[in-house]
């Protein structure tokens, strides 16, 4: 019992290691995370009063299975108000950890009413929890006007160590059936063909380079699915290697959801605010906003916050027009060109920070290489 406890301790220490983030560092990041939620990724649910109740079935481990179904439509869209206020809290620092929490709680509860129609969009399930495992760091105890009592530093290591856990997990669940059914050594069966060809056919997803996949020969394919497979299952193993590990592995995570982009146009861009909370602190070491030294911008950012939080609520309130609220009313086409532009920049800046590993701490001096 004293060795299982010993090295549980061993990898625990490892893991904190690999992903702790400087104070300083958390608070600089949720002012650009609480900004690329409020522009591009505000969660909105009055959309649901629209669908047919014919085709509400909620799952049985869900909140939504707990009521008699709909919600009136004023709730969903007083949820759409509180979540835009919710997140300009949190990107002004006020009352950071409180916002946070109720942030969680709020998504957690509608969007198991947004996913009781048939489709599940597991990406979001990262940002869930990050709202939740942030509000026991103290991101809000710095450049914040309402600022956070601060928590113990091993608090906030650990909030921040499981965030990565949570990272390895769902790469690990969605890496492993593919894991036994992917590397089959068959040159007739592809399991990235089969979601391609869903997407192609049937979703209609033709954008970048989708049909360069029919130029591929089908043993650079089969290798794709190898791969993919192979890297899904392994991020634990960079995790526990060391903090430029992991830091490599994220970078790959962006390549590989880049690509899922520009050939099945799939969407995982949701999730750099969850990668970024380790892709992007680092960079704030060096180059941090001024909004800490020059009141200027700190006012510039306080005006256009609350202009954006007001258009935002003005148009759920008198328009009733969701979708502008979410995705400024942008047609898929031009959403996948933000989407690609931002896995380009978060993957531009990761490998500038990787090019000077000592100055922006994935390695000490006295490291080894």
């Amino acid at each position: 019992m004293n060795y299982i406890n010993n090295r549980l301790l061993l990898l625990s220490s490892k893991v904190e290691k690999a992903t702790n983030v400087p104070t300083t560092n958390l608070a600089y990041y949720r002012v650009f995370f609480g900004l690329l939620l409020l522009l591009y990724f505000t969660p909105s649910w009055t959309w649901i009063s629209d669908i047919p109740p014919a085709f509400f079935s909620p799952r049985i481990f869900s909140f939504a299975y707990l009521g008699d179904g709909y919600l009136p439509p004023y709730t969903y869209k007083a949820a759409d108000i509180s979540a835009i206020i919710l997140i300009a809290m949190i990107t002004l620092g006020i009352r950071t950890r409180l916002a946070l929490i109720a942030m969680f709680i709020l998504n957690s509860v509608f969007f198991s009413y947004s996913y009781s129609f048939g489709k599940i969009d597991h990406n979001t399930t990262f940002l869930i929890f990050t709202y939740l495992l942030l509000a026991f760091t103290n991101s809000g105890s710095e450049i914040a006007l309402l600022k956070d009592k601060k928590i113990s530093t091993e608090m906030q290591n650990i909030s921040i160590a499981i965030i990565a856990i949570m990272i390895c997990f769902g790469f690990f669940s969605a890496g492993i059936s593919k894991f036994f059914r992917w590397i089959d050594f068959d040159l007739s069966t592809s399991g990235f063909l089969f979601w391609f060809n869903l997407e192609y056919f049937i979703g209609n997803s033709k954008m970048f380079l989708a049909d360069k996949i029919f130029y591929m020969p089908i043993i650079v394919i089969e290798c794709m699915d190898y791969c993919a497979a192979i890297f899904e299952v392994s991020a634990l193993f960079f995790l526990l290697k060391g903090k430029k590990s992991w830091f490599i592995f994220l970078i790959i995570s962006c390549v590989f959801h880049l690509s899922t982009l520009i050939f099945i146009n799939i969407d995982f861009t949701l999730n750099v605010l969850t990668y970024g909370i380790f892709l992007f602190t680092p960079f704030f070491k060096n180059y941090s906003l001024p909004i800490k030294k020059h009141k200027i911008f700190k006012k510039i950012l306080i005006y256009f916050v609350l202009l954006f939080t007001f258009i935002k609520i003005f148009l759920i309130v008198k328009t009733n027009q969701a979708s502008i609220t979410y995705d400024l009313g942008l047609t898929t086409e031009t959403k996948n060109y933000i989407n690609l532009f931002l896995w380009l920049f978060t993957i531009l800046i990761s490998f500038y920070i990787l090019k000077k590993p000592i100055k922006f701490g994935l390695i000490k001096k006295n490291d080894t290489k």
